[in-house]
């Protein structure tokens, strides 16, 4: 990042390095462009994990609850669903999260040889 841009963000920044003061109003002046500059500053990069949290045998077959990041979510998301080989992770609240999945250990496997988690 060069200094002027440094020099920009410092001046819009907030209180919180995290907020960023938006001082323009009207329609069609840049306000959303800001905003997405913003958020793509602060980002940083994305760390890609992945951990076990349980494992059981369903049916003999050696089942992972894991938790992960969101490309590894995604990816998990878009693998086929042949002999049902992840599910979407629902707790004991039935609360569903988008980065919990359970699945079987070949799998599991691929994520591993694929990711290297």
């Amino acid at each position: 990042m060069k200094k002027w841009q440094e020099d920009l963000w410092a001046a819009c920044a907030g209180s919180d390095p995290r907020e960023m003061k938006i001082i323009m109003n009207g329609r069609q002046i840049g306000k959303s462009v800001m905003a997405q500059m913003w958020n793509q500053v602060q980002a940083g990069p994305v760390e890609e994990y992945c951990k076990i949290i349980d494992k059981a045998k369903v049916d003999t077959k050696q089942f992972y609850t894991i938790q992960c990041s969101r490309a590894i979510a995604d990816w998990l998301r878009n693998q086929p669903g042949e002999d049902e080989q992840w599910y979407q992770h629902i707790d004991q609240n039935w609360v569903m999260d988008r980065t919990k999945f359970d699945i079987d250990e070949d799998l599991y496997l691929m994520l591993r040889l694929k990711w290297g988690c």
